[in-house]
Order: structure tokens, then C-alpha cells, then sequence
């Protein structure tokens, strides 16, 4: 099973509204509004710097760079690209979602199991879940999402992995597999606070609780897991772990309550998201 040494990355540090990382060999420096505490060490010197000028986002160092880099996370391979919103396409305060992910399906290898990610992005998850006894389906509102997860299977030899890849807003899909009677025995979700995409509009404190509706209707019986993750600052993981909870599947069962942070052996760790996850 992967530990945190089969990362290719590390935070360095993070405070004063920053965040410092290595991925690879680069170390980045971009911004992070929530950690608004002091600073431990000023002294790590940046190769790419990433900032706001009149609301325009601008990486510094990257010039004579390959516009991405290849990241290994275990047997995973995902593709750092510098996005213009200063995003890399990887979220390390993830990883022992991935990790327990990894454990869970390999609990009992010899049933087919079909796993749904949802809000799914660039597809470390699903890859996480693809084993020769899963069908997973990846579902995004994005196209190149979906086509930066795709090359995240390729370079992580999953090309031929039984991925089902759907662009499609979230809940219009989820409502379209229950009229279909389709059935999932694991859900990943990780929906922003807010989102748009087409005529449609992702508000979390007002589409949540629908969207864990469809979530129950489209679960088994006896399913094995459901994973609820967030940075919505109006909710708590203990109000997360309630939905998980109230699952009818899931009744007595207690969620495990996620405090999503990023650990640091030199600096400040930095407290990323939160969320739930029950089995």
C-alpha cells in the first residue's frame, strides 16, 4: 500500500497567505488564502512563482520548462500543468482518500465491483479505484478535465482500465442513471462550494441534499463505501458525516469525520478541506 514516501511531493511551508511545495524537483510557491498565520521559514528558495496582477493569474519561472511535469504517486502517474488559475491538477490533502480508496477495493477482489466519482476533475480518484474487478465511471462537467484525467490513466498504463468517461453536469447525469436503474457500490464526491457550467449553477448549501437523494437511490443494497469531501466554510465534517449517516444503505453505521491536512516536516501544516467518508 502507498505511504506518504511514494508521494513525489512535499509541503515546505505555508503561511502570510502562501503555500510552499515541491513537486518533483520544482518547488512552487502560489497563493493560499486560509493560511493567514506567520510564516516558519522564508529562507526555501522557489523555482516557479505563481500570482494575481489586475486579476490576471501569471506563473513566473516557468519559461524554458515542459509545459507539464509527470508526478508519481505509488503505481499512479498524474500531469502537473501550471493552469492560469493556479491550480496544478493535483490536491495532495487528498491522498489518504486515495489510500483508503485503494484499500477498500482490495478488500475482496474476486467481486466486479462499480464505482462512481463525481465533481471528478483530473482523475486521481478513479484511478486510485481501477483494478481488474472494477468498472469505474468518471464524471465532470469539464472537457479538459476529462481530457487531463484521460492522460492521466495513459501515463499511468490504465489506457485499456474499464473507465467510463462522462462530461456531463453532475446531477442531470445522476438523475438520467436512476431512471435507468443503474447501480454503484462505491460514490466519491467532492463537489466545489460553488460552480457553473453551461445554464446550469452548483450552489452546495442549496444542492447538496438533493444531490445525496440521487446519491441513495443509485446505491446497492449493501454498498461499500461512500466518500463526501468539501470547502464549502458554511458546512462542518461533522455535518457532512450526518448526510453520510442518513444514507438509508448505510443506517446504523457510523461516518468517519475528515480533516483534510497536509502535513509539513519543515514548516506549517496547512488545513485544506474537510469532509466524511462510511463503509
Amino acid at each position: 500500500m502507498i505511504t506518504p514516501k511514494d508521494f513525489d511531493y512535499a509541503l515546505l511551508d505555508c503561511g502570510t497567505g502562501r503555500r510552499i511545495e515541491k513537486f518533483g524537483t520544482l518547488t512552487i510557491d502560489r497563493p493560499c488564502v486560509k493560511a493567514d498565520w506567520a510564516r516558519k521559514d522564508f529562507s526555501v528558495k522557489t523555482d516557479i512563482v505563481f500570482q494575481r496582477i489586475n486579476n490576471e493569474g501569471q506563473w513566473n519561472g516557468i519559461e524554458g520548462l515542459p509545459p507539464t511535469q509527470d508526478i508519481t504517486i505509488g503505481d499512479i502517474h498524474a500531469e502537473l500543468r501550471f493552469s492560469s488559475n493556479g491550480q496544478v491538477g493535483i490536491f495532495p490533502e487528498q491522498f489518504d482518500n486515495w489510500r483508503w480508496i485503494a484499500e477498500q477495493i482490495h478488500k475482496d477482489t474476486k467481486k466486479h465491483l462499480k464505482i462512481l466519482n463525481t465533481f471528478a476533475y483530473t482523475g486521481l480518484s478513479t484511478l486510485f479505484a481501477s483494478a481488474p474487478h472494477t468498472e469505474v465511471c468518471h464524471v465532470d462537467g469539464a472537457k479538459s478535465s476529462i481530457n487531463w484525467a484521460k492522460r492521466n490513466a495513459e501515463i499511468s498504463g490504465l489506457t485499456d482500465a474499464k473507465i467510463r468517461w462522462m462530461c456531463d453536469d453532475v446531477q442531470k447525469f445522476l438523475a438520467r442513471e436512476i431512471r435507468r436503474g443503474n447501480k454503484y457500490d462505491a460514490i466519491i464526491l467532492d463537489p466545489p462550494a460553488f460552480g457553473r457550467g453551461g445554464k446550469s449553477q452548483w450552489k452546495i448549501e442549496r444542492d447538496l441534499a438533493p444531490l445525496l437523494q440521487q446519491v441513495s437511490q443509485l446505491l446497492v443494497n449493501e454498498p461499500l463505501f461512500v466518500i463526501l469531501t468539501c470547502h464549502a466554510p458554511e458546512l462542518a465534517a461533522s455535518d457532512l458525516a450526518e448526510m453520510l449517516e442518513d444514507l438509508p444503505p448505510f443506517k446504523g453505521k457510523e461516518a468517519e469525520r475528515l480533516y483534510l491536512e497536509i502535513p509539513s516536516e519543515t514548516g506549517n501544516p496547512l488545513p485544506s478541506s474537510f469532509g466524511a467518508r462510511i463503509c
